[in-house]
């Protein structure tokens, strides 16, 4: 108690592992609770109240709005789990000082793509796809449009879609020594902001 350490475990924030998997969590509980007040509302208006039964219907209808979008939010992260912790830990032990970015959920007008780890270093972003990802082409293609969007000229996006490869390519990244450039952790909150 003196050493102002907790034994309570830190919720994950965007860009670290975990982040979807804690994302699944509290999206549910969002969709939960309007969802049972537009319950609790409907049966208002049948049940207990019937001759105040506009009012609450105007109310549930009013509070359904909140609990779909909730459901959406919900429908989406449910869709993708957290990087693999053997992928993990094969990432850990090699990237040294290379900046990463975990559990990304990228979305462009087409589709939304998983992509459990990406790297920045010296301008250069690498993404580890997921093997059953069939074609990263237009993901590729959106990464590219608003790096140049947002002032990341002349950079090299490229995938992996093994695990052996990308941390092949980390290690070798971190054994040069190459360091770490101001634009690179700016490349990494470009990504933070485009991931969900």
């Amino acid at each position: 108690m003196g050493n102002g350490t907790s034994d309570k475990k830190e919720r994950p924030v965007k860009g670290e592992r975990g982040y979807l998997d804690s994302q699944h969590r509290s999206s549910l509980v969002r969709f939960l609770i309007p969802g049972v007040i537009t319950l609790i509302l409907t049966l208002c208006t049948w049940v207990i109240f019937p001759q105040y039964g506009m009012v609450f219907l105007v109310l549930a209808v009013i509070s359904a709005i909140p609990t779909a979008m909730a459901m959406v939010n919900l429908i989406m992260f449910l869709r993708f789990k957290s990087v693999d912790p053997a992928d993990f830990e094969k990432i850990e032990e090699v990237r040294g000082n290379v900046p990463v970015f975990y559990d990304s959920v990228i979305t462009t007008t087409e589709r939304s793509y998983f992509v459990p780890c990406i790297a920045v270093i010296n301008k250069s972003t690498l993404l580890l796809l997921p093997g059953g990802m069939d074609d990263d082409k237009e993901l590729l293609r959106h990464l590219n449009l608003m790096s140049k969007k947002n002032g990341f000229r002349e950079w090299n996006i490229k995938s992996f879609r093994s695990i052996d490869e990308f941390s092949k390519r980390l290690k070798y990244l971190n054994e040069q020594r190459i360091k770490v450039l101001k634009k690179d952790t700016e490349m990494l909150k470009l990504i933070s902001n485009l991931s969900l």
